[in-house]
């Protein structure tokens, strides 16, 4: 039987989403009845998507006659048949990033990350937010069995879409930064602070950066605050929030090696999210011996347990002491990275692979 998995969010600038597709389809082999492939609209195969599928050993089928975006903007209006885009046929379609197209054979997986759309509208980019609420209930309907990263975004979305727990499969994310080297970046030849991620709402930034503020002022810390990321939606408040606060930068988006350099360099990484389906972030950091502080909230205590200091996102002295607790006490700094490194080993996507193949096959039916 043929499983084929979308993999437009591998191309392009690649966010969490594409971090998860990605990392998947690399592991992702054939065995027993299963053979696995990958479907992805290349019009005209006018871009080159060697560097962004490297790695990736599967049949890539490639559909040339028009760019996603357009095929999403009719797919409503004009009724072709998603696998009539794609040479061979597929018994199951996996995608994932949240909806799934109209008119597709066969079974379907859909990945739905977390319930932001629901729980924090006001932070999401109001396109996307447009797409969720239009297409999210006919892509739980179609969908044979709902992918999602936690335990804490399983219950979210049965409680939120009233879907049943039972069609619902956890098959959750793992750090993936420890092959790639790089040289140090230049804040790291300071003691700093480190934030990674995009710069928009649902990170909670402003409360970080008045957190920072805060230490400056009642602590003294000599520390600059790094924000590495590239630039969101809705982030001018955040940018204000920095203005007239000394020591805070603002990287842009780094590359891999670049943001391992900053992990290893940091006395920190802070992570104080509003909302996370799952959250990498902390686990990287984890990886490469930095301890952690990060929010109370959503999945984040779920994903780094006992080995980071929690702190609540809504309370930005809250923020600042576990911070401060981090950076002052050596001890407590040093267990934080010896737990942090145990607690990134629970998670690995060779093991995501294996339980993402165990659900084809529960899906479809083999043995």
């Amino acid at each position: 039987m043929t499983v084929a998995l979308e993999l437009q969010p591998c191309c392009g600038v690649r966010s969490g989403i594409g971090t998860y597709t990605y990392e998947l389809a690399k592991r992702m082999k054939d065995g027993g009845d299963l053979m696995f492939c990958g479907n992805l609209f290349n019009f005209l195969s006018r871009n080159d998507n060697n560097a962004a599928l490297a790695g990736i050993t599967m049949p890539i089928r490639e559909s040339r006659l028009f760019p996603y975006g357009v095929y999403r903007r009719i797919w409503d209006i004009v009724p072709i048949r998603y696998d009539s885009l794609f040479p061979g046929s597929a018994d199951l379609s996996i995608f994932f990033n949240y909806i799934v197209p109209p008119r597709v054979d066969g079974k379907v997986m859909t990945t739905i990350h977390d319930m932001t759309y629901l729980r924090y509208p006001e932070t999401m980019d109001r396109k996307n937010l447009r797409r969720l609420k239009d297409g999210m209930a006919r892509s739980i309907d179609r969908s044979d069995m709902v992918l999602t990263v936690s335990q804490f975004s399983k219950q979210e979305i049965s409680e939120l879409l009233g879907y049943p727990e039972e069609r619902i499969s956890v098959v959750p994310c793992a750090p993936s930064n420890l092959a790639v080297e790089g040289k140090n970046t230049p804040p790291v030849d300071v003691s700093y602070l480190l934030y990674v991620g995009t710069i928009e709402p649902r990170k909670n930034l402003v409360r970080l950066i008045r957190a920072f503020d805060c230490l400056k002022k009642e602590q003294g810390i000599p520390h600059k605050l790094v924000l590495a990321g590239g630039k969101g939606w809705n982030n001018e408040e955040i940018y204000a929030a920095a203005e007239g606060v000394p020591d805070v930068i603002f990287t842009g988006y780094v590359s891999e090696a670049e943001k391992n350099a900053l992990y290893r360099g940091a006395a920190a990484f802070v992570f104080p999210s509003l909302y996370e389906g799952f959250g990498i972030p902390p686990l990287e950091a984890m990886n490469l011996g930095c301890p952690v502080v990060c929010a109370n909230a959503a999945s984040l205590p779920e994903v780094v347990g006992e080995a980071a200091e929690l702190a609540d996102p809504l309370d930005e002295m809250s923020i600042a002491e576990g911070i401060w607790r981090v950076i002052s006490d050596e001890a407590h700094a040093a267990e934080l990275v010896r737990r942090g490194y145990e607690q990134a080993k629970r998670y690995t996507w060779a093991a995501s692979a294996e339980k993402l193949t165990d659900v084809c096959r529960a899906v479809l039916g083999v043995v």
